[in-house]
């Protein structure tokens, strides 16, 4: 969306992981759940991570050791948080949120070349079992198998061709109402905000006690402080915030 969040988001992973490419997807026009894939399937990797404008990546060793978790169990096509059965998502838990995922390139490419046969594609009970072993405590009363979003045809064309999903663990931070994603190893990998498209309201949103604004500043001034004797931090910040406004202004241009 553009936000000066992104410019954030886009700061804390060019800091934490400046050996790796980034490719923002410009989702203000035209945009689908499962654009991105279009825009990244090409690029020569491993492993693709997706993250949403306001999710924020806190820590490159819980990235790394991910990453690490994926090269050595080569049958894990992809990983992240179950769509259900915490605080926030009450939808089928076998597929991801997409806030924040971590694919393998391999496996995204075979799926994405059969796009044109998603819509045939739906959840198959068979697929219960793994998210329930690994994520015993998640909440049966938020769940629901049948419960679909347009982006799950992804992941039912994923794991047709028989791969597997490692199902991160997630906490609740009430303090300011994030979800945050930690590592196989227990690490806080990254942490998401949500009601994005409202960040800005002095309203609370549904479930919550503070201002939606207020929580998003709480983020700011905490990454604030932790960076606040790291002059690169600031200067990646910076330059984050002008590509933001270049993108932007390009794009009111050629409307």
């Amino acid at each position: 969306m553009g936000t000066r969040w992104e410019s954030w988001s886009q700061a804390l992973l060019r800091l934490l992981v400046p050996e790796w490419q980034r490719v923002i997807v410009d989702g203000r026009t035209n945009w689908s759940p499962t654009g991105f894939v279009g825009s990244v399937i090409q690029v020569d990797c491993d492993y693709v991570v997706h993250v949403d404008e306001d999710c924020f990546v806190r820590s490159r060793s819980g990235l790394l050791s991910l990453i690490a978790h994926l090269d050595s169990h080569p049958d894990v096509v992809a990983a992240g948080v179950p769509d259900g059965g915490h605080y926030y998502r009450e939808k089928n838990p076998a597929a991801l949120n997409l806030f924040f995922v971590v694919f393998r390139t391999r496996a995204l490419r075979s799926a994405w070349s059969e796009r044109d046969l998603w819509d045939r594609y739906e959840f198959e009970s068979r697929w219960r079992q793994d998210v329930l072993t690994q994520r015993p405590e998640l909440d049966n009363a938020r769940i629901d198998w049948n419960e679909t979003e347009p982006y799950y045809a992804l992941y039912w064309a994923l794991l047709k061709r028989r791969g597997r999903f490692l199902y991160l663990e997630n906490s609740l931070d009430k303090h300011r109402w994030s979800t945050r994603v930690l590592s196989p190893l227990g690490e806080v990998v990254a942490e998401h905000l949500w009601y994005l498209r409202r960040w800005f309201t002095s309203d609370a949103m549904p479930g919550h006690d503070r201002a939606n604004r207020q929580r998003y500043l709480d983020v700011r001034a905490e990454l604030a402080r932790e960076n606040r004797t790291s002059p690169a931090f600031w200067f990646i910040l910076g330059r984050m915030h002008f590509e933001r406004l270049v993108r932007r202004i390009g794009g009111r241009a050629r409307a």
